[in-house]
């Protein structure tokens, strides 16, 4: 049966009663336990010791030149910062965008730097488009080698987010897309052994403020799907060739309503704005280290601030207040 609605009214159907363990099933469970957690220990302390050497070394950027790269919501602001930094890198790219005008606008400013560029207007958050947005791309341009996940939209920038068809359309455009476009565009990735996923997130799926409780959850959610596909990439034993990079953006200097909403927002407006080229150089370099998380512009290493998620709340709001209040 496919469908989860159908699913969902057929009667409920316990599983069986545990089987009850005693003692002596127990015993080597437990002698196993211990077994593993030494050997663990034994294996971790040269493993630290690899990792904290190659933090020292330079790593070695890949070339991504020749790659196709599709950018959804690539027409303005952060998309089109990222997409001009792949052409600027050797990337084709290919935008995905309900705002056709200024999709072809960024085309020719691509095609510019000696690349192919195309555009493609399209809603990710509609499956059959996205489909068909595949078609497309393979029928003109080849493959897809780097996915970008920037589309997204901020619903406290209209009068009234609450309303249901706001907030359908939210999840459908932050998340529902994202589950789309990597469905389609990473089984492909599977069978040439190449690709990149990347998803751009929000600084507040980290560093949450209180003030935009829908938005945030859409992007903790994209953090979830990252982290979890990560794994899922690396059980099909494709880790060495397919990657993902999940980024953070700071408040970006795009749209103006945007910025006039955070600038009367407390705490937020204590941030200060980014220009989306500074971010978009930023991104590009994280996606050819093969970082897995990265903040944009990566002033601070993600990793130095995951303690934030599990500090007590009342250090946090004192943090807040302190460096961030008025």
């Amino acid at each position: 049966m496919g469908s989860l609605e159908q699913f969902q009214n057929l009667p409920y159907n316990p599983a069986g009663p545990l089987k009850s363990r005693s003692a002596w099933v127990l015993v080597p469970q437990l002698v196993k336990l211990v077994y593993n957690v030494l050997l663990f220990v034994a294996k971790v302390i040269p493993l630290v010791g690899y990792l904290l050497l190659r933090k020292l070394v330079c790593k070695k950027m890949k070339d991504i030149t020749g790659w196709n790269a599709l950018v959804t919501g690539g027409a303005n602001g952060l998309g089109r910062a990222i997409a001009i930094e792949l052409a600027k890198h050797g990337c084709h790219v290919i935008i995905a965008d309900l705002d056709e005008y200024n999709a072809l606008r960024t085309v020719l400013e691509l095609r510019y730097y000696g690349v192919k560029a195309v555009a493609y207007k399209t809603d990710v958050a509609s499956p059959d488009q996205v489909q068909q947005l595949q078609r497309n791309i393979e029928y003109e341009m080849g493959p897809v080698d780097i996915l970008v996940n920037n589309a997204g939209l901020v619903p406290f920038l209209v009068s009234d987010e609450y309303v249901p068809e706001n907030l359908q359309r939210l999840v459908n455009v932050n998340i529902l897309a994202n589950f789309y476009t990597v469905n389609t565009f990473l089984p492909g990735m599977y069978v040439r052994q190449r690709g990149h996923i990347v998803s751009i997130v929000a600084s507040s799926a980290f560093l949450p403020a209180g003030l935009m409780r829908h938005y945030t959850t859409t992007k903790y959610a994209m953090r979830g799907f990252m982290e979890e596909l990560r794994d899922e990439i690396r059980l099909a034993g494709q880790t060495k060739f397919v990657k993902i990079t999940t980024i953070f953006p700071f408040f970006l200097n795009t749209r103006r309503e945007l910025v006039d909403a955070i600038s009367k927002m407390p705490y937020l407006s204590k941030f200060p704005l980014v220009d989306p080229e500074q971010a978009a150089k930023s991104i590009v370099r994280s996606i050819r280290l093969n970082k897995r998380k990265a903040f944009a512009p990566n002033w601070i290493p993600v990793i130095w601030l995951t303690f934030v998620c599990d500090m007590p709340r009342k250090i946090k709001y004192l943090f807040q207040d302190q460096f961030l209040g008025n």
